[in-house]
């Protein structure tokens, strides 16, 4: 058993679902926001060992809350994966020059976003 803590980020709480049922059941404690203002409470609080990020939310972007925690000296070492439908290019090389690790496009391949989440986390 994991004692990782992932954060999941998305406003679609069907995602949130399908990717906290997943992870749960591999061992890993998972913590949720539908949008990145809760997000903030909880990375604060608690912080987590991994980040799976929406980009596409109501007011303040992925985009916005994977820069923000870049810059915070606390978290700017958290791994942060985006799980997004807008998988461009342009969004893919982005977030990477922003300081995200990996790229889930959606929907999501769930046997990609545990071998991407047990690599970054063993």
């Amino acid at each position: 058993m994991s004692d990782k803590k992932i954060l999941i980020v998305d406003d679609s709480s069907t995602n949130v679902v399908l990717l906290n049922a997943v992870l749960a059941q591999h061992g890993y404690e998972v913590i949720s926001a539908l949008n990145a203002r809760e997000a903030y409470k909880l990375v604060d609080k608690q912080k987590p060992d991994l980040i799976l990020l929406d980009l596409l939310m109501p007011e303040i972007s992925g985009f916005d809350f994977l820069e923000k925690i870049k810059k915070d000296q606390s978290l700017k070492d958290v791994p942060v994966v985006i799980v997004s439908a807008i998988g461009t290019k342009e969004n893919i090389r982005q977030t990477k020059k922003m300081g995200a690790v990996h790229f889930i496009s959606k929907p999501v391949n769930v046997d990609e976003v545990l071998n991407t989440v047990s690599r970054l986390l063993s």
